[in-house]
Formats: structure tokens, C-alpha cells, sequence
């Protein structure tokens, strides 16, 4: 909670450094709060990522004949 100038004068010096903490400590909260769906958001990109790489991974470790039968397979059945 923020204090107004008016109350932090009348504090002694200790009071007002305490007073000044907490109200940083709020505004840190305030900010870690808004964090979260931003880090939620990356979590599910980075997993995302992660999956397309393996993906990529056991696709690139097949001989091209079999990538190229398997591309014309799925051609003719979607016809």
C-alpha cells in the first residue's frame, strides 16, 4: 500500500524505511502476479517446441525411399 507524503513525514526515520519496504514489496507481488500467465504462455510454447523437435528428429533419422513412399501413399488415399 502506497502511503502519501503527508503521512511519511510524520513517521520517524525507521517507520518510514519500513513503510517504504512494504510498500515495495506490494508493488514486486503486484509484478510477479502479472508474470504468471506470460510464463504460462512460454511453458506451453517451449513444450510445443520441444515435441516438434522430436518429431523432426525421428523424421530426419528415416531414409528418403521411405519418406517418399509414405508421401505418396498419403497422396493416393486423399485423393
Amino acid at each position: 500500500m502506497a502511503y502519501r507524503k503527508k503521512t511519511l513525514r510524520t513517521m520517524s526515520p525507521a517507520a518510514r524505511k519500513v513503510a517504504r519496504l512494504a510498500g515495495e514489496l506490494d508493488s514486486i507481488a503486484r509484478r510477479l502476479k502479472n508474470l504468471i500467465p506470460e510464463l504460462q504462455h512460454l511453458e506451453l510454447d517451449s513444450m510445443a517446441l520441444a515435441n516438434a523437435r522430436t518429431i523432426y528428429q525421428k523424421e530426419a533419422e528415416k531414409p528418403a525411399q521411405q519418406i517418399l513412399a509414405e508421401a505418396i501413399e498419403f497422396d493416393l488415399k486423399n485423393r
